[in-house]
């Protein structure tokens, strides 16, 4: 999971993304009274409905050691967490406050049992504008500078399509702004550089040249200016954007990238390839889309 890692968290692991994604651990406390609650109110039906899952969520997902003995064979640190996007907690929380409400005679006894349900609620989690409120930029709701970074790449090459190396922030949200800059890197492998080292064998790969560019400039690892501009031409990027200030634009520069642009905190760098890029992208003007009225009835 970006930015938290299970070695260095431990079984702390599981109260880092109950914090990231659930906004602490007050909704999982929820979850526990509302399991206690099902097991004395619910009837036959609620028991073998919720109790089986709550059993297997507590000794697999809730479980602080699982995610240790899983990285042994999976890579939790990158997929771990999207189990609590698919919790039944989220279902049984509102179902339990519903049960409450409704097992309450009149209605000022249904009322307080409302009101307290709410209160869980609202303890339970984080206030969504905690923070302020964030406004839109532009009709887009991308940074205006993202779009300017996109401007200029675009003004400098003169081609439709450009390969470019961003920063993890800007390398997740250009894709959904400006489909014609291509990534160099793809989520999966910028999550991989943020939380582990790349060893010689792996910086020797010639199948993946895209791991000397994540050693230099995710890792600040040392590399020869050969390789990283070798990487660069092997993967047809024509354009590096780093933040100004950021520990490799000197040697950027240094292993012959040109400025091509800035921005209030961006620089934008140009590599002119030995070999002219030309990118085929996959045409499907021609794909016929087989729909079938049947399946609506």
């Amino acid at each position: 999971m970006q930015g938290v890692n299970v070695f260095e968290n431990g079984i702390g692991y599981l109260h880092k993304c109950l914090e990231m994604y659930m906004s602490g651990t007050g909704y999982l406390l929820l979850y526990l009274c509302c399991v206690i609650f099902i097991m004395i109110k619910g009837s036959r039906r609620d028991r073998e409905l919720f109790i089986p899952q709550a059993v297997l969520l507590l000794v697999t997902v809730f479980n602080p050691v699982v995610p240790l003995l899983l990285d042994k064979i999976f890579d939790v640190a990158g997929e771990y967490y999207r189990l609590f996007w698919i919790a039944p907690a989220v279902i049984l929380v509102p179902y339990a406050a519903a049960m409450l409400i409704d097992g309450t005679s009149g209605r000022s006894g249904k009322g307080i049992a409302a009101a307290l349900a709410l209160a869980a609620f609202v303890l339970g989690g984080n206030f969504v504008y905690a923070k302020g409120i964030d406004v839109a930029q532009n009709i887009y709701k991308m940074p205006d500078e993202l779009i300017e970074i996109s401007g200029i790449i675009h003004a400098d090459s003169g081609s439709e399509y450009t390969k470019v190396f961003f920063e993890y922030e800007y390398n997740m949200e250009i894709r959904q702004y400006d489909p014609k800059i291509l990534l160099c890197i793809d989520r999966e492998e910028y999550l991989y550089a943020m939380n582990y080292s790349y060893t010689d064998e792996m910086l020797a790969d010639q199948q993946k040249p895209t791991n000397r560019i994540l050693a230099l400039l995710v890792r600040n690892q040392s590399i020869s200016p050969e390789d990283f501009t070798d990487a660069l031409e092997q993967t047809g990027t024509q354009y590096v954007v780093l933040t100004i200030g950021h520990p490799q634009a000197a040697f950027v520069k240094k292993a012959g990238l040109s400025e091509a642009g800035r921005t209030d905190t961006h620089m934008i760098y140009r590599y002119d390839p030995a070999q002219p890029v030309r990118y085929e992208l996959v045409d499907y003007s021609d794909a016929v889309h087989k729909f079938s009225y049947r399946r609506l009835k």
